[in-house]
């Protein structure tokens, strides 16, 4: 078997919260590749996002 890359391969990615275990949708997937964090479901994300005052635009 080859080392060669191969076209159409995803990149490993996170496909369950790192909280509760939940399976993430392809759009929360999406969400924690863009922000570069840790892979969250909604709810952990938007926990998350309360709790990080430099998220918060009234600071």
């Amino acid at each position: 078997m080859s080392l060669e890359e191969r076209e159409g391969v995803e990149p490993l990615v996170g496909k369950a919260c790192e909280v509760c275990g939940a399976s993430l949708s392809e759009g929360e997937i999406r969400a924690s590749l863009e922000a570069g964090g840790a892979y969250l479901c909604s709810v952990h994300a938007a926990e998350e996002s309360l709790a990080d005052p430099a998220q918060d635009p009234e600071i």
